[in-house]
């Protein structure tokens, strides 16, 4: 584990989301002070490098391209905005289906099914996508579907869309068969990091632990269901119950994954000092299965509860 891999998650360990929240718009802050130095560090790039290195990676036969992405931590060495960098993704997608997590968790004060036990309401017509400016963009882009759950909503734009957004609430699980994520893994579908790394983003590691239930070696809390309206793009109000999660006994460590993942699988590098990465929902989906078979996991047994 690196450095900062396990700054990451010493603070997701021993932090709350405020505190978290504080900590990185610390970060932000001296990151903005220092970008002149980062520039002339790292030099510059605009869309056109951006578009050259993942092209490079990108399988040429993709049907849906999930992206993650910050935009903060692609400034100040990328040169361009949050909507320039949209408007290439659209392209780069080009006839094919361009999809973006639309995540929402509530507040820093009450967060995921805290938030939904006190506020039972789901609008995606009107709920924002905290997963940064791009995703936000895209959701509110004309023709985007949305799909409906609490608090892992997904966009999507183009001949996929509804498939992919269509059925999430008719999944007992947020990332069930009928999720995004489910079908993202039967599609040929390739995610996309962009100012990201994987083990903080690339939430196709959850996939399997629904689709395969009771065969996934960590088990659920014992925990009363959270019930929400979801309210859809047409105003209809629908029930939806929020499964327990996984038991809170054990701890995300998604670094974990290139322990299960056949070589070439995950491709992540840096370009002037920002992060990428390429890999398919397929072959996230395949690591995690094996690993599960042999009763292992991307999870480690903690005896402390996460904040």
């Amino acid at each position: 584990m690196t450095l900062k891999q396990n700054a990451y998650h010493v603070l997701r360990r021993f932090t709350s989301q405020r505190q978290r929240d504080r900590v990185k718009a610390r970060v932000s802050k001296a990151r903005s002070a220092i970008g002149p130095f980062l520039k002339r560090w790292h030099g510059t790039f605009g869309i056109e490098e951006i578009d050259a290195v993942l092209r490079e990676r990108l399988p040429s036969d993709f049907e849906i391209l999930m992206v993650h992405s910050s935009i903060s931590n692609l400034q100040p060495m990328y040169q361009g905005d949050a909507r320039s960098l949209l408007e290439f993704l659209v392209r780069l997608a080009g006839p094919r289906t361009l999809a973006m997590p639309a995540f929402f968790f509530g507040t820093p004060e009450l967060f995921s099914r805290d938030y939904y036990r006190k506020h039972p309401k789901f609008d995606a017509r009107r709920t924002p996508s905290q997963m940064g400016l791009v995703t936000e963009l895209f959701r509110r882009t004309k023709g985007v579907t949305r799909s409906l759950h609490p608090t892992h909503s997904v966009c999507a734009l183009g001949p996929l869309a509804q498939e992919l957004c269509g059925a999430h609430h008719l999944s007992p699980f947020t990332f069930g068969e009928l999720s995004p994520f489910g079908i993202m893994g039967r599609r040929r579908t390739a995610i996309v990091g962009l100012g990201v790394e994987y083990y903080r983003s690339l939430t196709q590691v959850h996939s399997m632990e629904d689709v395969l239930g009771e065969r996934f070696p960590i088990p659920r809390c014992d925990e009363a269901l959270v019930r929400v309206n979801l309210i859809d793009q047409s105003g209809r109000v629908l029930d939806y119950q929020i499964a327990p999660p996984l038991s809170r006994d054990y701890v995300l460590r998604a670094e974990r994954l290139n322990e299960f993942a056949l070589p070439g699988d995950i491709q992540e590098w840096k370009y002037k000092g920002a992060n990428f990465y390429v890999t398919q929902a397929e072959k996230v989906d395949g690591a995690i299965k094996r690993a599960a078979e042999r009763g292992l996991s991307i999870y480690a047994k903690t005896t402390k509860r996460q904040v």
